[in-house]
């Protein structure tokens, strides 16, 4: 279960801010990759609903979580289009997707009247997202902040856990409006991944804007036919 261990050692400094981020839709065959940066308020530590991995929850849990959120925590969603997966690679698109998050999280503090905040940023997994790719966007907040990556972290820490949950109703909500231009896939249930029906509706139909043309499994598809 993750915990507030890592949190806690911001309690005495006000001038470092924790943020734990996670990602959702990364192999998946069609929709956006997502990724969620959060911030747990120190003064609702000890009254945080239970949170946990996104993938230990249950649905309705998770949009519970996703639903009382505000009164515990900051968070921001930032996403990268199938466009931009397509484009740039799925790391780049998931470090693109990273990076907006935290930029949104970062600018939701007054840093108007507190310039000195310094932002300790933990990536679940033990990949380091390149920012630096993108240096423009990189450059309004290179100063402000530190990478940390935890393996297993959305197991781990809270904040990471937490994003993990955001990240992952916000993305199926989503998938859940796709289904309803394009019920033929079931985009309701399986949210984009892989599946025998997906499958199968991709060889019966084809694809629509939404599909990750360059995914092995529907490139494949379609030097097969």
């Amino acid at each position: 279960m993750p915990n507030l261990f890592e949190e806690k050692k911001y309690l005495s400094n006000s001038k470092r801010v924790m943020i734990g981020v996670d990602e959702v839709g990364r192999g998946c065959w069609a929709g956006p990759v997502l990724s969620c940066a959060s911030y747990i308020y120190p003064s609702k530590f000890m009254n945080l609903p239970k949170i946990d991995d996104s993938k230990k929850m249950s649905k309705k849990n998770r949009r519970e979580i996703l639903a009382c959120s505000p009164c515990f925590s900051k968070c921001a969603i930032g996403c990268s289009t199938v466009s931009e997966i397509e484009n740039l690679g799925i790391n780049v698109s998931n470090d693109l997707a990273a990076l907006r998050a935290v930029i949104v999280l970062i600018q939701n503090f007054n840093l108007n009247t507190d310039k000195n905040l310094f932002f300790d940023i933990f990536f679940d997994g033990n990949r380091i997202p390149k920012f630096e790719i993108f240096k423009n966007l990189y450059s309004l907040i290179r100063n402000k902040i530190k990478i940390n990556c935890i393996v297993k972290g959305d197991t781990k820490v809270m904040s990471i856990a937490l994003a993990s949950v955001i990240a992952k109703e916000t993305r199926d909500i989503l998938m859940y409006h796709q289904h309803n231009l394009y019920p033929q896939y079931n985009f309701k249930n399986n949210v984009g991944y892989g599946t025998k029906e997906h499958n199968d509706m991709i060889v019966k139909h084809g694809i629509v804007k939404i599909h990750r043309r360059n995914f092995k499994p529907i490139s494949t598809i379609f030097c097969n036919q």
